[in-house]
């Protein structure tokens, strides 16, 4: 994706801390950032931290200048997006109304590119029917339930900088083609018990299909991500948990998706269970386990209607390609990704795939798994 102008409003709340978070994600994707700030954001954070982090000149009243670029008008031209977070009850109603006291409503209203509002304010004003009536109409990402800087507990806490991030991405490079699709996507590896202590698994984190659930919802699909993992996700993609592969099949099977991706690595045996916990003492030296042949997931899942996307990892580099065509065939696929595995482990950050065919191999070179995942939903498109 290419890289953006990222123009970051700030004003007058506690939650600014989290507005130095968001804006390191976006300096780590190589975005250009600049800030814009109100007079009582400066009272919280002194311009000096996010100029520091930036690299950039912050707009301010005080040094805004006719001479140079360092204007409300330029700044608005300039960016790609323009994010206000925090986004003050007061900001939020009176950019409803058109009312541009401040230099940053200004920027507001004199910026053509979208804008995304992350609201924070004591529960009582975000619930106020008029910040209400704003919020609904203005382009906003819902804020969180917790405990507020005021002390009370309710809605109001600003979405946390991975939540903003991934929607401003979502906001500019949404793909028509993917919009008011169903994407379900299962990561990490099946745990099959053994007893109610003991499971068998295996070394999958989860990163890939995590990447894959980033990727999709930032091309605007509606994603729905069936793990055995926890992932640091937008509460805009439902997490259902998911343990063994039995459980993975159910769970999809419930979610009736357009396309479904199994990123996840289900175990091939599982283990006899047993009730309770085995006893040291009355299983010997030796623990034998006897295993069974496991539910193979997507071929049960043959005669679906849904689109189906298999993952397949391998080490034998001179058998896989084959071993991968052998299970698109097999399991009546639509597309399989062979996960080389001589370059990356479990675990890694990168990867390397070719995305299969029953007519075509597209070899996506070692790149970061979020990379691989974003050209995945281009590859994907075609089926």
């Amino acid at each position: 994706m290419k890289k953006l102008n990222v123009l970051i409003g700030v004003t007058g709340s506690i939650a600014i801390y989290k507005t130095c978070e968001l804006i390191r994600l976006f300096v780590k994707r190589g975005d250009n950032v600049r800030v814009v700030m109100t007079k009582a954001a400066s009272k919280f954070i002194s311009p000096l931290t996010f100029e520091t982090l930036t690299r950039q000149k912050v707009l301010i009243e005080e040094n805004e200048d006719w001479s140079s670029e360092l204007n409300h008008i330029d700044y608005a031209k300039w960016a790609d997006i323009f994010i206000i977070a925090p986004a003050t009850a007061n900001t939020l109603n009176k950019a409803f109304h058109g009312i541009a006291d401040n230099l940053l409503l200004q920027t507001y209203l004199a910026t053509t590119a979208p804008v995304l509002f992350a609201p924070s304010a004591n529960t009582n004003m975000y619930l106020h029917p008029t910040t209400q009536k704003a919020i609904k109409n203005l382009n906003c990402i819902e804020a969180n339930t917790g405990l507020l800087a005021c002390g009370d507990e309710g809605i109001g806490k600003m979405a946390e900088p991975n939540e903003i991030f991934l929607r401003a991405l979502r906001e500019v490079f949404k793909d028509e083609f993917w919009e008011n699709k169903k994407v379900v996507i299962t990561a990490g590896g099946s745990i099959e018990k053994i007893d109610d202590v003991r499971y068998v698994s295996n070394f999958s984190t989860g990163k890939m299909g995590e990447a894959l659930a980033k990727a999709f919802y930032i091309k605007g699909a509606n994603v729905v991500l069936i793990s055995s993992k926890e992932h640091d996700l937008s509460k805009e993609i439902p997490q259902i948990k998911a343990q063994s592969a039995q459980d993975f099949y159910e769970r999809i099977k419930e979610q009736n998706p357009d396309y479904l991706i199994m990123a996840a690595a289900i175990a091939d045996f599982k283990p006899k269970y047993t009730p309770g916990k085995l006893k040291k003492d009355k299983i010997g030296e030796k623990m034998v386990l006897e295993m069974e042949k496991n539910i193979d997931v997507l071929e049960s899942l043959k005669n679906e209607k849904f689109i189906r996307i298999g993952f397949k990892a391998e080490r034998d580099e001179k058998n896989a390609l084959k071993y991968a065509k052998n299970a698109l065939k097999k399991k009546n696929l639509d597309a399989i990704c062979l996960n080389l595995l001589t370059k990356n482990d479990f675990g890694s950050d990168e990867n390397e795939i070719i995305f299969i065919t029953k007519n075509q191999e597209i070899k996506i070179p070692q790149d970061t798994k979020e990379n691989i995942a974003l050209k995945l939903t281009d590859a994907i498109k075609s089926l």
